[in-house]
């Protein structure tokens, strides 16, 4: 919807009028920062008249001027492209051919920041680079110019407070144009208030795309913060045809919205730290993983009150399958629910559905097709099943404390541990199970794509001939969980009631067989990794 109402904007032209500008980032719901974060402020521009400049300021609370930026656009009335630097931007993270704000080396070098406004006649946007001072020991452009183009470094950090944000435009005599508005009105300039200080977001994957909206939805609903304006560093146009990426930009701005640890915060700092995260679909490559949820564990807050994980209680946000009992099409919805509180017993573990079918289900693989028979059961510590059907119990862990390595880049981990191993023992029995989960997700085609290795969910499925071998009636599992090193995880205990029947005839279940799914995924199917937009 973002994408579809910023392609309508750059599309209005007001009549009679020769500029029209308007601000769309920061966007309503995001005027709230961490202390000392960079970000974009952007809208659309199209001016039919002479080549003019797109000038921004930063007042603080007291009206005191803290930042000036302004485009220098060449004859054409855009920014020139000699005027870019495009090597400060990875070749391979930069596509379709646009600018970025970031590269932009005139007037006075690339150290200036104060001529980070970029202007597309194109595109029809003005895009400019405020600097907080979260990467100013690294960006090497936290630098103001003055008239004789001597640089010196910003004086202020944009700490907790709130700030003034006025966006004008100028003539090539220096001389302000009044122009339209997004209100149709003819201004002078336009203003957006944002603040800096403590923030609270609703994290989780972007894909699928229900979870997104989850996501963003459980931000509106609870008043949180959500991430759908663009990082600084991380740029493009509304549909997505050319863009850029800079990690060691935008990486630093994500991670201080979550845990700030930089020095010379007011506010906001890790012991201030709140986060709320949508535990499902989290990739081992993801932002959300690597970024996010690591400076979480960085700083030893996975068990903090002030750290609040959510799941889907049927352990998917929609499921559907043909009921083998009746034949129906039935599907139920998860509820996003929070994860028990640390005082609970055994906190670290949730169960959340089981499925059984005298089809095969492959171990920790949950597929979304909806033509799949099966027989779902939403209350799995206490099941049924009949001696040689197979059955899945599926379920979730909490993040446990860890070491972290680097992953390359800023403010980017790979995280060393979590619980991967569970063992289930009831008398002489045992039974182990290892992994994280992968899902078979359905695109709108019809084609199948397997999100691999999703942290924190596990899918432990007891085979036909292991269930052929329990004896028939009730038996209580006893459940451990184990991490990585197969160390004990306290408060992974669990009990899991198995009630046995005797083998029984059911009808030839109608699933695609287990053959043609896993042909699909090894040969067919794409794994896309696709940063939060």
């Amino acid at each position: 919807m973002l994408i579809l109402l910023l392609a309508g904007a750059f599309c209005i032209v007001p009549a009679g009028a020769d500029v029209s500008l308007d601000i769309l980032q920061p966007s309503a719901h995001e005027t709230v920062f961490a202390e000392m974060r960079d970000f974009y402020v952007y809208g659309t521009f199209v001016n039919t008249g002479e080549p003019a400049d797109v000038r921004l300021r930063v007042y603080d609370s007291a009206g005191g001027l803290i930042r000036t930026l302004q485009s220098h656009v060449d004859s054409t009335g855009e920014t020139s492209a000699s005027s870019v630097d495009m090597s400060r931007i990875p070749e391979k993270q930069q596509w379709g051919g646009i600018l970025a704000a970031e590269g932009i080396t005139e007037p006075y070098g690339h150290a200036n920041g104060a001529n980070k406004v970029l202007v597309s006649k194109k595109w029809g946007y003005y895009l400019a680079y405020v600097q907080g001072g979260v990467t100013s020991a690294d960006s090497g452009m936290y630098f103001d110019a003055d008239e004789n183009g001597e640089l010196t470094p910003y004086s202020r950090d944009l700490t907790a407070g709130v700030y003034r944000i006025v966006v004008d435009v100028l003539d090539a005599d220096g001389n302000m144009i009044r122009f339209i508005d997004g209100g149709g009105n003819r201004v002078d300039s336009i203003e957006r208030t944002v603040s800096f200080g403590l923030t609270h977001a609703s994290l989780g994957m972007f894909r699928p795309g229900e979870n997104r909206d989850n996501v963003v939805s459980y931000a509106r609903q609870n008043g949180l913060r959500s991430y759908i304006d663009w990082f600084p560093g991380y740029f493009q146009i509304p549909d997505g045809s050319a863009g850029y990426q800079i990690p060691a930009l935008w990486q630093p701005n994500n991670g201080i919205e979550v845990v700030n640890r930089l020095g010379g915060t007011i506010l906001d700092t890790p012991v201030s730290a709140e986060n709320t995260l949508i535990m499902y679909n989290i990739g081992s490559s993801s932002t959300t993983l690597q970024v996010e949820l690591a400076q979480i564990l960085l700083a030893g807050l996975e068990d903090s009150d002030k750290t609040t994980y959510t799941y889907y209680d049927t352990g998917e946000i929609s499921y559907t399958w043909v009921d083998r009992a009746t034949g129906e099409v039935k599907t139920c919805s998860g509820v996003l629910t929070k994860y028990p509180d640390t005082s609970a017993n055994d906190f670290r573990v949730i169960y959340t559905r089981a499925d059984r079918s005298s089809e095969p289900i492959p171990e920790n693989t949950v597929s979304l097709l909806p033509n799949l028979t099966k027989t779902i059961d939403v209350t799995p510590y206490d099941v049924t099943v009949s001696r040689g059907e197979y059955l899945a119990l599926y379920g979730l862990t909490r993040p446990i404390q860890t070491d972290l390595s680097d992953a390359g880049t800023p403010y980017r981990y790979t995280v060393d541990d979590q619980i991967m191993r569970f063992i289930y023992t009831a008398g002489g029995v045992e039974y182990t199970f290892d992994g994280l989960l992968t899902r078979v997700f359905v695109n709108p085609d019809g084609s199948l794509y397997p999100a691999a290795q999703t942290n924190y969910e596990f899918g432990h499925v007891f085979t036909a001939e292991q269930t052929a071998e329990m004896p028939v009636g009730t038996t209580v599992y006893t459940v451990r969980g184990y991490d990585a090193a197969g160390r004990y995880v306290e408060d992974t205990n669990a009990n899991i009631t198995i009630t046995v029947l005797p083998a029984a005839a059911f009808p030839q279940d109608t699933a695609l067989l287990i053959s043609i799914l896993l042909a699909v995924l090894a040969t067919s199917a794409v794994i896309v990794v696709i940063r939060k937009l």
